[in-house]
């Protein structure tokens, strides 16, 4: 297992369910995650522990920001299943995603006008 990935579980293993007072990895709430040591990009599949789970938004949130808070990790993608509202967590997420990269954009472009005046 290479040194991106075990960083990455560790911080999952940093998520917990609030309601089970366990982390998303022991719970198993976590599959086929794979890591690109070379790109730093991360896919993983979220399945919350009930379809109907009332924090399952809230957790696939927390999940994909502990995993982009993992130096080296530069992009994640969540793929929620099994669950009522998967549609609408992963719209979420993108939104969170787009939003992000404006503000990237938004900083380079006063970098850019900083160092060009």
């Amino acid at each position: 297992m290479g040194r991106l990935k075990n960083k990455v579980i560790e911080a999952l293993m940093r998520v917990y369910d609030p309601e089970l007072r366990k982390d998303v990895i022991s719970l198993q709430l976590v599959r086929d995650l794979k890591v690109d040591e070379e790109t730093g990009k991360v896919s993983l599949t979220f399945r919350p522990t009930a379809f109907t789970c009332p924090i399952g938004i809230q957790l696939a949130l927390m999940i994909k920001q502990a995993v982009k808070r993992v130096e080296g990790v530069k992009e994640v993608d969540v793929k929620v299943v099994d669950f009522a509202w998967a549609k609408q967590a992963m719209e979420y997420l993108k939104a969170l995603d787009e939003e992000e990269e404006e503000k990237k954009e938004e900083e380079e472009k006063k970098e850019e006008e900083k160092t060009g005046s």
